[in-house]
């Protein structure tokens, strides 16, 4: 086809041409419209599942950080307080408005680190009150021991553990963090799985 044959064709045709190339003017814009505003939708939708998704970890992970403890004896505001795990009875004792004059705090340890339900009683000067200390009891009524929290004498009653293997326990955990499950207290040096089976039923984390 010559060029002048191309030009009388464009010429007579034009109007179709030109609605053609507005058709698919608009058909593209359209196409491309309709995209953007699906993947705008979905990022947004992603968004807010993964905003929502972090906001019950938070109140998750927070909830599981709450202890609720009982203190109470020689101390100006005495009830139940709610804390955090990371927390010490010194943080509570605090929370609870402080001590009274009287109050003897001499066998209580101050930087044992709270568990949910745990009750604190503070006594006066010269009473005996048993409590606050690492021994706690099991569901079966057998003592056990918080290797955690417990001093040399107090692990020594474990059956199975001496003076030596109370100042290893103590050491470890000085050095490499508290224990997170009982099975741990076998990386100490001279407690082995044989160690382990006689006094699991006796320790705590």
């Amino acid at each position: 086809m010559k060029l002048e044959d191309i030009i009388i064709y464009l010429k007579q045709n034009y109007k179709i041409i030109l609605l053609a190339l507005l058709s698919s003017i608009v058909l593209v814009s359209g196409y491309i419209y309709w995209n953007k505003t699906t993947v705008e939708e979905n990022i947004s939708y992603s968004t807010v599942v993964t905003n929502t998704e972090s906001e019950e970890k938070i109140e998750k992970n927070e909830s599981n950080d709450v202890v609720i403890v009982d203190i109470k004896g020689e101390i100006n505001n005495p009830g139940v307080y709610e804390l955090t795990k990371e927390k010490r009875i010194k943080d509570a004792i605090d929370a609870a408005g402080g001590l009274k004059e009287n109050a003897d705090t001499s066998k209580i340890n101050l930087s044992q680190k709270l568990k949910d339900q745990m009750m604190i009683v503070i006594p006066k000067i010269g009473e005996q009150i048993k409590q606050n200390s690492a021994e706690q009891y099991n569901e079966n009524n057998k003592k056990t021991v918080n290797i955690n929290t417990a001093s040399k004498e107090e692990l020594m009653t474990i059956n199975g553990i001496g003076e030596t293997k109370a100042k290893a326990i103590i050491s470890y955990r000085e050095n490499k963090g508290e224990f997170t499950k009982i099975e741990d207290i076998t990386k100490v040096n001279g407690i082995g799985k044989s160690t382990f089976e006689k006094i699991k039923e006796n320790i705590e984390v």
